[in-house]
């Protein structure tokens, strides 16, 4: 099966959980880089994915951002999507556009690397390619979320209100994950 019907099965995953759910069409999901719309919401859901090609195992510690495509334009970070969908073994983390990109302006170093290995907070392009894409830590994107849904409840965790004090909203999150 192909990375692009396990991403078409990661966004019915995540619609189930909801009602009144519109699916872009494939040339939008392509051009504006969003998946599935809820009550007007843009959502682009970010399965789980191998840190390397030849790792054997989903990585649900570390997420890949793209901030160019393999063209040199704008990734789909910076797409039509409101929200993303990024998928933890048992959680979907949903985070505001505006916000992760404030991530990346914040902590991702200018730096182009040569691997995988080393893009955590660097900038890796692929030879040939003009994309840039970046890892970053799954628990940095649990503390700048919106709201955690359980894959198996639904149980949405709003984070509207939480402390200001990022160590408090961490302690927080944490505990309500395992609630």
């Amino acid at each position: 099966m192909g990375f692009l019907s396990k991403g078409k099965e990661k966004e019915k995953e995540f619609a189930t959980l909801f009602d009144n759910v519109i699916y872009s069409d494939k040339e939008v999901d392509m051009t504006e880089h969003w998946d599935l719309m809820i009550d007007n919401v843009k959502y682009d859901v970010k399965g789980l994915k191998r840190v390397n090609r030849g790792d054997t195992h989903h990585n649900e510690f570390y997420h890949v951002l793209e901030i160019f495509n393999v063209h040199g334009k704008h990734g789909w970070v910076y797409g039509g999507a409101d929200k993303f969908a990024f998928e933890i073994n048992e959680y979907w983390v949903i985070v505001d556009k505006t916000k992760v990109q404030k991530l990346i302006k914040e902590r991702v170093s200018k730096v182009l690397v040569k691997s995988m290995d080393e893009a955590l907070y660097a900038l890796y392009g692929r030879d040939g390619r003009k994309d840039r894409i970046t890892l970053v830590k799954t628990i940095d994107l649990i503390i700048i979320s919106d709201e955690i849904i359980s894959k198996k409840i639904g149980i949405i965790e709003h984070v509207t209100g939480d402390s200001i004090y990022p160590e408090k909203r961490v302690l927080n999150k944490m505990r309500n994950l395992f609630k």
